[in-house]
């Protein structure tokens, strides 16, 4: 057998020894292939979620006989118990078998729309027409666009003639009446602004745990045209300053993910998995927890700020996924904007730039007062430890991880004032 492996820099994890085999496409066609019998042609692995000492989860696009499938994987200290009280509830798709266990590597793999944990990714992905009909849509195909195993998937809503007509998420454990009402909450708190807007449930399945929500058109900063691109973060700027200023509350919860123990908690985990950074991650973390400012106003936050959930379509800002917004300090949104600008310029240097932080806080402070620079520093240095320096080890972003030591240097200059924000 002929293996390859993703280059993570990981330390060893002797729960996980088959980890940067289970990222690698070659060498999933190969055991996807020897485990179902089948011939694999294509095989692009679409997400990851590693959790260190425990297990990796992975979902795959795959190709098997000319048909394509999603296929998930993860792996147990014991595949075979785990396969031996799954493969009972598992259905076959299209003439395959819906489970395979592969002792190999200790991972189960289930071919969508069987989940471990997840129930009603058959109900999004071929509806009933009770579901059909109460989602307020033409509602005739479902094109499956985001899938975490045993969490959440959302599915883009097609009509009769292939337009699309809205999007679905499809929940493991959450109300989806709760989440209807905080999707509209928050639209209705949006018709009090100009240019920003969030989309609206326009439908919801409480049984199935579905809820059905408008489209909402638009490109990512990161795909506008360069010369486009720091218009676009005034605008984001001005709009989110626009936001935090709204006198209703969206309600939901407190936001905590840069609370000191946190941060700290979060550089431990960065720093066992790579043990080459742990005394940088672990310092950052210590300074963070340290030289925490004041706690700061608390306004309405969308808490998740990154560039796949802020859309651009002409003069509107389209902000999504507001399914965990709450009440937290301004300088948590802005801060993670701040982040993600600097750590694409680290990423993507052919890609990046200049002025695009400048853009953004030029634009907040024509609508309000910007926090002070040393709270906006903290909490855009936190966001380098408890938002990209995580991240990138949880769902093994290869590309932040081969430049995480320099990521995280950048995250000391920007707490210790040594670059500039407006860069």
């Amino acid at each position: 057998m002929t293996t390859h492996g993703s280059n993570t820099g990981f330390a060893a994890d002797p729960v996980v020894p088959f980890r940067e085999l289970l990222v690698d496409p070659k060498f999933v066609a190969d055991r996807i292939g020897t485990i179902f019998r089948r011939s694999v042609s294509t095989c692009a692995l679409r997400w990851a979620r590693y959790c260190i000492g425990d297990c990796l989860r992975v979902a795959y696009d795959v190709t098997v006989d000319r048909q394509q499938f999603v296929m998930s994987g993860r792996t147990f200290s014991d595949s075979a118990a785990a396969f031996e009280r799954a493969h009972s509830s598992a259905q076959s798709v299209d003439g395959m078998e819906g489970i395979a266990n592969d002792p190999t590597t200790q991972t189960v793999w289930w071919i969508v729309p069987n989940d471990s944990r997840l129930r009603n990714l058959g109900t999004l992905l071929d509806p009933p027409d009770r579901v059909r009909q109460s989602s307020g849509v033409a509602w005739d195909r479902s094109a499956l666009l985001q899938y975490a195993p045993e969490c959440s998937a959302t599915a883009q809503l097609l009509d009769a003639d292939g337009q699309v007509t809205g999007y679905a998420k499809a929940y493991r454990d959450r109300d989806a009446l709760e989440v209807a009402e905080q999707y509209n909450r928050v639209a209705a708190s949006m018709t009090m602004l100009d240019a920003v807007r969030t989309p609206r449930a326009l439908g919801w399945a409480r049984p199935d745990r579905i809820v059905v929500l408008e489209p909402m058109p638009g490109r990512q900063w990161t795909q506008l045209p360069a010369d486009l691109q720091a218009a676009a973060m005034r605008q984001l700027g001005a709009a989110l300053a626009n936001v935090h200023t709204l006198p209703t509350s969206f309600g939901g919860r407190t936001f905590q993910r840069f609370e000191p123990e946190r941060i700290v908690h979060s550089a431990d985990l960065v720093g066992l998995a790579r043990d080459d950074v742990a005394t940088d991650v672990r310092r950052l973390g210590d300074r963070l927890a340290d030289e925490t400012p004041a706690r700061a106003p608390a306004v309405n936050v969308h808490g998740d700020l990154q560039s796949d959930k802020v859309l651009f379509q002409g003069d509107e800002v389209h902000i999504i996924d507001v399914d965990g917004v709450g009440s937290g300090p301004a300088s948590a949104d802005l801060g993670s904007i701040l982040a993600s600008v600097l750590t694409h310029q680290v990423v993507n240097p052919e890609e990046a730039v200049d002025g695009l932080g400048g853009a953004l806080l030029d634009g907040y402070r024509s609508v309000r007062n910007l926090p002070s620079e040393v709270e906006l520093r903290w909490y855009t240095a936190a966001a380098f430890v408890a938002d990209g320096a995580i991240h990138a080890v949880n769902r093994i972003n290869e590309s932040a991880l081969a430049v995480l030591p320099d990521l995280l240097t950048l995250g000391e200059d920007v707490l210790g004032a040594k670059i500039s924000l407006d860069s």
